[in-house]
């Protein structure tokens, strides 16, 4: 049975703007905060920031940890929510910011936050596939490549990277993801995973 913190997790729906705003103050870098216009695309050129839009940015330091991206994580994941597919796989393997925040939630955002889309993946985890950072519940490696291999939002050559990415970073294999997958029969896209981690397997075992 889910414990009542992980439960709130997929069921708590009371996310507000204020909420959202007041955590992203004490994280990232808002361009109303700075001396002028130009500040941000300075702070840009210098490499000290990444943008998320025009008006607000995080520090280039801090997407060099895995602690650190997860703080950025949740300073934009409504609250009662985990980071999924994309999000996650970024907390786990840095790289470019994603294009859109994907959480775990039985809420609509239609708001964007901060330039980003959000998009809702209305999905029932088990407690043993999310894993806390800081603040912020995130899908486990495993369960973020079985995601990204399920999903068809995406594809191509990016997408088998970032899966790769994720499986080399936490010591995982295609046919540990398999066995993830056989237990789990009914996800959706389960047939896609499958055969994009068996087209995985050869290299991999090579």
């Amino acid at each position: 049975m889910e414990t009542s913190s992980r439960q709130g997790i997929l069921e708590r729906t009371d996310a507000r703007p204020a909420q959202l705003q007041s955590r992203t103050r004490r994280t990232l870098i808002l361009a109303n905060d700075l001396p002028g216009p130009l500040s941000m695309r300075w702070l840009h050129e210098l490499g000290i920031v990444v943008p998320l839009d025009e008006g607000s940015a995080f520090l280039s330091d801090d997407a060099g940890s895995l602690y650190g991206r997860a703080t950025v994580a949740s300073a934009l994941v409504p609250t009662g929510s985990a980071a999924c597919t994309l999000l996650a796989a970024w907390i786990w393997t840095g790289g470019p910011f994603p294009e859109t925040i994907d959480i775990v939630s039985q809420s609509h955002y239609r708001a964007p936050v901060h330039g980003h889309l959000i998009r809702v993946h209305n999905r029932n985890i088990p407690p043993d596939h999310l894993m806390r950072m800081g603040r912020l519940w995130v899908t486990s490696p495993q369960r973020t490549a079985c995601d990204l291999a399920c999903d068809d939002g995406h594809g191509g050559p990016e997408l088998l990277r970032i899966i790769s990415a994720v499986l080399h970073q936490h010591q995982l294999t295609p046919s540990a993801c398999l066995h993830l997958l056989a237990s789990n029969p009914r996800w959706p896209g389960h047939a896609r995973g499958v055969a994009l981690f068996n087209a995985m397997k050869h290299d991999f075992d090579s």
